[in-house]
């Protein structure tokens, strides 16, 4: 069974229809939905913007002192700015958005809360998505909304004890990937887009962490960062997700097929494809 562990809900950008359609082409059986985090943002396919992307890979790969000075830029001042252009970053995600995606569609779509510990009553709200039906965990953005991780200590402490896996996106903040394993051993946790920024360093800590994990959604990444990840920590350890609908190029057009390429081009065992494609994440949810 093929799971989309990480794409969020935006019907400016993408319908749910149009993305049911998407998931029935592709075989993909179930989609783990999150809040919109900002403004909606069509890219421009220019091979300047090509050459952008390649050029951060490649710093945050081998540079990191420079890579990460280029991704704290990225935010300021509350919007997400990108290619020359500024989107509002929603402090506060609508989680009703995908309360309402799971209630028209309940057999096709889980659901993340998302969370932002400087809100008051944070955790309450927290408490309530996650008692109602396919919700399965809880999106950290320490990145966008710019917190140091040991602000999520009431959420960590909550996931462990509730035994629910928790997404998160780093911020740049030193070394921030240990704090929430070494603090919380049997917290489930998977670090959004290969675990960007920290990549490498990462990826030799995650290995031999049991509870942490890794996705391969955003055009952060690329096939050969993919298959460095799969050989660098193993294929157990990675989930695949798309980020949808972030990288289109127009209104209801995104290409399920590009990100389900990077797994099923890797040179590994079918039966392995098949533990990132769907069965690590299954495993997480019990």
């Amino acid at each position: 069974m093929m799971i989309d562990c990480h794409f969020h809900v935006d019907e400016t950008m993408l319908t749910l229809e149009k993305m049911i359609e998407g998931m029935d082409k592709n075989n993909v059986m179930r989609t783990a939905l999150i809040a919109t985090m900002n403004e909606t943002m069509f890219e421009v396919d220019s091979t300047f913007q090509h050459h952008l992307q390649s050029f951060f890979r490649l710093l945050i790969l081998n540079a990191p002192p420079i890579g990460n000075k280029i991704y704290d830029g990225l935010v300021k001042d509350g919007y997400f700015k990108l290619y020359g252009n500024s989107y509002k970053i929603f402090a506060k995600p609508n989680n009703d958005l995908v309360a309402t995606a799971l209630d028209r569609f309940p057999d096709r779509f889980l659901g993340w809360v998302a969370v932002n510990p400087r809100i008051p009553e944070s955790i309450e709200e927290v408490e309530f998505y996650l008692s109602k039906p396919g919700f399965i965990g809880v999106k950290a953005h320490p990145f966008m909304h710019e917190y140091p991780i040991k602000e999520l200590d009431p959420v960590g402490a909550m996931c462990e004890s509730k035994g629910i896996p928790m997404i998160i996106h780093l911020s740049s903040e030193q070394d921030s990937y240990k704090y929430l394993p070494e603090n919380y051993p049997k917290l489930k946790i998977i670090y959004a887009h290969a675990g960007l920024p920290f990549w490498k360093k990462l990826w030799k800590y995650v290995k031999d962490q049991p509870n942490v994990f890794v996705d391969t959604s955003s055009d952060y990444l690329n096939p050969a960062i993919v298959k460095m990840v799969v050989e660098s920590i193993g294929y157990r350890k990675v989930l695949y997700g798309c980020d949808g609908p972030y990288g289109m190029k127009k209104f209801n057009e995104y290409d399920y097929s590009a990100k389900k390429s990077w797994i099923k081009t890797l040179p590994i065992p079918d039966n392995q494809k098949e533990y990132i494609l769907g069965k690590n994440f299954l495993g997480l949810l019990d």
